[in-house]
C-alpha cells in the first residue's frame, strides 16, 4: 500500500535568493531608460520643434519608444560586459517563435484593456473618450507607436532588467502549472510603477486598472520569452495589445462621433 501524498501546493518558490540592492539597482536602470527619453522627447516636440509638432503626439510616444529601446540596448551591451551570464534573450528563436500565440495573446490583452479602461463609456453607449484626434496623420502615428511599442519596452524590461535580475535574485515562482523566474515577477512589478503617470492625469479606477494589468501582461511577456528563448514573441504580444486597444477607441469615437 501506498502512503497518500500530501496535495501539491498551489504557490511555491524555489532557489529564491533574495536580495534588496538589485531590486533597487533595476528600479534606477529603469527610470535611466524611459524617464530622460521621455523628457528628450517632450523638450524636442513642445519646446524646440516646428510649430504644430506639439498637435502630433502619437509620433512623440513613437520617438521616445525608440529612444527607450536604444538605451536598452546599450545597457544590455554593458550587461554583457559586466554580467557575462546574463540572457537578455535578444536573438531570433531558436525553435518556436511562438508569434502566433503572441498575436492572439495581444489581442485578447487589446479587448481586456479596453473594458478595463474604458467600462463606463462602454456600459453607458457612448464613445470612450481616449482624447485622440481622428486626423489621419494623428491616427498613423498613434498607431505607428503602439504597434512598436514592445521594441522599447520589452528590450528595457523583460530583456537588461529581467536578464539581469535572473543573475542577482535568483529563484523560480509556480503558481499551478504557471512558472516564471523571480525576477520576472519583480520586474512585472516595476512594469506596474512605471504606468504612475496614469495617476495623474486619468481616473482612479483607469490608473488602478492600468497598475493591475501591467503586472499580469508582464508575467504573460516573461513566460512568453522563456517558453521561445527569444525576445519576439513578447514584443508582438506587447504591441499588437496596444495597438488593439487604441485602434477599438479610435473606431468607437469614429463610428459614434
Amino acid at each position: 500500500m501506498t502512503a497518500d501524498r500530501a496535495p501539491r501546493a498551489f504557490l511555491t518558490f524555489s532557489g529564491l535568493r533574495l536580495r534588496l540592492w538589485p531590486i533597487i539597482l533595476a528600479a534606477l536602470i529603469m527610470q535611466l531608460c524611459l524617464v530622460p527619453a521621455r523628457e528628450l522627447v517632450r523638450w524636442l516636440f513642445l519646446e524646440a520643434g516646428p510649430a504644430g509638432w506639439a498637435d502630433h503626439v502619437g509620433m512623440l510616444v513613437f520617438t521616445a519608444i525608440m529612444l527607450q529601446g536604444l538605451c536598452g540596448l546599450l545597457g544590455i551591451a554593458v550587461m554583457g560586459r559586466l554580467l557575462p551570464r546574463a540572457d537578455a534573450h535578444l536573438r531570433w528563436p531558436p525553435g518556436r517563435s511562438m508569434v502566433g500565440l503572441a498575436a492572439a495573446i495581444g489581442v485578447v490583452m487589446g479587448l481586456v484593456m479596453l473594458v478595463a479602461d474604458y467600462w463606463p463609456a462602454l456600459l453607458a453607449g457612448v464613445a470612450p473618450d481616449g482624447g485622440y484626434s481622428l486626423d489621419p496623420p494623428i491616427v498613423a502615428g498613434w498607431l505607428l507607436a503602439m504597434i512598436t511599442t514592445g521594441l522599447g519596452e520589452e528590450t528595457v524590461f523583460r530583456g537588461l532588467l529581467v536578464g539581469m535580475l535572473v543573475v542577482l535574485v535568483p529563484g523560480r515562482v509556480r503558481a499551478g502549472r504557471f512558472e516564471v523566474p523571480v525576477a520576472g515577477v519583480i520586474v512585472a512589478l516595476l512594469f506596474g510603477v512605471a504606468h504612475y503617470e496614469s495617476f495623474q492625469y486619468h481616473p482612479l479606477h483607469l490608473a488602478i486598472a492600468q497598475q493591475l494589468y501591467a503586472f499580469a501582461w508582464g508575467l504573460v511577456y516573461v513566460w512568453l520569452m522563456e517558453q521561445s528563448r527569444s525576445l519576439l514573441a513578447p514584443i508582438v504580444a506587447h504591441g499588437v495589445g496596444n495597438f488593439v486597444e487604441v485602434a477599438l477607441v479610435m473606431a468607437l469615437m469614429w463610428a459614434r462621433g
